[in-house]
């Protein structure tokens, strides 16, 4: 039955359109998530290369005041060792005077050492307390640098590392969203075709419904014609039949 197998022909292919189409909405969903996560890694990278340059400009920017702070502090240890040496030279001179000049005195009186007054004392110990001030501050701020650049370093293999996963990652959805792109260029290949199909099977069936109407309407038309030939035939045979009794 040529009805029936159309008719099963077009549930067949009604089901792999519908099919085809919600393929196809999932593909084109799965695009665009690839083409956001695309745009999402690539801004990533870009913030995490901005962060990474202003944070190089603070390093050089903290690097440059370290070495101003141990050029300063370097001078200053420099210049008040100068001093405290010239003021030990100075109290030394005064002390070797001292006793040159109690040997003269006669009579001799006893001898007493001679030592720097208190003030004296007092100026050399302040000098000796910025001298070490100057190298504690020096030191702070060795340590100090080596762990800002210690950080540096790490945060810079950090970000390279996440640079690098992320540009991975973008290279994954690519091939992702490429094979997603045949693969939809193909569904909709195949979703014409199967419209082509439909479109084919719907025209068959139309004729063939065409057919059937005219073969049912001439079949109509022949029995009824017959219908009144065999009245005809029996009307005649009557008539023959009368005129042989009337014989």
């Amino acid at each position: 039955d040529e009805l029936h197998k159309t008719e099963m022909s077009t549930a067949k292919a009604t089901d792999k359109r519908e099919a085809l189409e919600a393929h196809i909405g999932e593909l084109e969903a799965t695009i665009k998530t690839l083409e956001d996560g695309i745009a999402a890694a690539k801004a990533q990278i870009a913030q995490l290369q901005l962060d990474l340059q202003r944070a190089s400009e603070d390093r050089q920017k903290e690097n440059v005041e370290f070495q101003k702070t141990i050029a300063d502090q370097t001078m200053t240890v420099e210049v008040l060792k100068k001093a405290l040496d010239r003021l030990a030279t100075f109290y030394d001179l005064l002390q070797t005077e001292g006793r040159a000049k109690a040997g003269r005195q006669t009579p001799p009186v006893p001898q007493m050492e001679y030592k720097p007054n208190q003030g004296a004392t007092g100026i050399m110990e302040l000098l000796e307390k910025l001298v070490g001030e100057a190298r504690s501050l020096m030191k702070e701020a060795r340590m100090s640098e080596s762990n800002a650049q210690a950080a540096y370093e790490q945060s810079v293999a950090n970000t390279n590392g996440s640079v690098q996963a992320l540009s991975q990652a973008i290279l994954t959805k690519k091939k992702a969203m490429g094979k997603a792109h045949k693969d939809l260029m193909q569904a909709k290949s195949d979703h014409t075709d199967t419209q082509k199909e439909l479109d084919g099977l719907a025209k068959y069936d139309s004729d063939l419904h065409a057919d059937c109407d005219y073969l049912l309407k001439n079949f109509d038309v022949r029995q009824t014609g017959r219908s009144q030939e065999i009245e005809a035939l029996q009307q005649a045979k009557q008539i023959l039949s009368g005129a042989e009794l009337a014989g």
